[in-house]
């Protein structure tokens, strides 16, 4: 027994004829019969009487009538509801982002894919962004933003902004005089001040470093601690400086920090979305990648990421706040 002869016999018993049956479902007359007398067959009962002028339904085949009616509808219940699922996007996603923007994206990213997806349970995970590539790579997310330094085997990467990098210091009087009249400072009088950075294996770093050994700038770096919030820990407490994106030094609940531009040339990252080749993105994971887009419009938008430029159109227009 399968769908096709129940629809078969139910349109048959509604007109009443093989050969309208057979019209209405626009299938030859035999093979509608064949069918019909499987069925038969299978269920070891005569389900039509044939007659010269048509068919009707024995006792067994009214009875049986009302199962079939019955099992079709609920077949066609299941298909809306498969429908309605590719509608409303359901399922699990889990997207990556670095620690030091997470605290500006991630809330805006849950609170926004809680409002449109609500089928959809989102999970962020925040970390260091060499461990975000690994960790999409290795399946257990999605797809993920990180800082790019290179094209990635095996993986598809999406420039969306670049960003400049910031000095920070405890508080203006202690970097004041290396300043330039509009509040910046010059790249190579980094060297004139001590650093706490994090590890020579964090991307973080190794930017610095390369746009730093470009001009022959040797840092002083005292301390190394990976995690933005304890380096802006160190800043306060010990006097020393570091360097971050104004994402990172967004979000504060202690004293903001003072930060200065870098410049002459300026220090910059490339945050980018990571995604593995050749393993699609299902469909609520597409949606919450469309979302991210709209947060990070919407924070470039606010004018307080200065010198933050969007460079993919999935992003907005170009834009660059200075």
């Amino acid at each position: 027994m399968n769908i096709r002869q129940l629809s078969y016999f139910t349109a048959i018993a509604a007109c009443g004829s093989f050969v309208k049956g057979a019209a209405a479902l626009h299938i030859s007359q035999p093979s509608v019969s064949s069918q019909i007398k499987l069925l038969e067959e299978e269920l070891g009962i005569q389900l039509l009487e044939r007659r010269p002028n048509g068919v009707v339904l024995t006792l067994e085949g009214r009875d049986f009538l009302q199962h079939a009616y019955t099992i079709l509808g609920a077949v066609d219940a299941a298909r809306d509801s498969i429908r309605a699922n590719q509608t409303n996007e359901v399922g699990r996603v889990a997207v990556g982002i670095p620690g030091s923007i997470s605290a500006v994206l991630s809330v805006s990213l849950v609170e926004a894919v809680q409002r449109q997806l609500p089928n959809v349970q989102i999970r962020v995970v925040s970390g260091l962004s060499g461990h975000i590539q690994k960790w999409v790579m290795d399946g257990e997310l999605d797809f993920g933003l990180f800082y790019a330094d290179g094209p990635v085997p095996g993986a598809d990467i999406k420039n969306l902004f670049v960003e400049d990098l910031y000095l920070a210091a405890c508080q203006k009087a202690d970097i004041e005089h290396l300043l330039t009249a509009n509040g910046e400072l010059q790249m190579r009088k980094l060297s004139l001040i001590p650093m706490v950075l994090p590890c020579s294996k964090h991307g973080l770093r190794r930017i610095i470093e390369r746009a730093t050994a470009a001009l022959g700038i040797k840092l002083h770096v005292k301390t190394e601690i990976d995690a933005s919030e304890q380096l802006k820990q160190m800043v306060r407490r010990t006097g020393c400086f570091t360097i971050l994106s104004l994402a990172a030094l967004q979000d504060e609940t202690c004293a903001p920090l003072f930060t200065a531009r870098i410049i002459d040339p300026p220090i910059q990252r490339v945050v980018s979305i990571f995604h593995v080749t050749g393993r699609p993105l299902s469909r609520a994971a597409r949606r919450v990648e469309n979302i991210l887009f709209e947060v990070i419009s919407v924070e470039l938008e606010k004018g307080w990421w200065r010198s933050a430029t969007s460079t993919s159109p999935a992003v907005g227009a170009v834009q660059s706040f200075i």
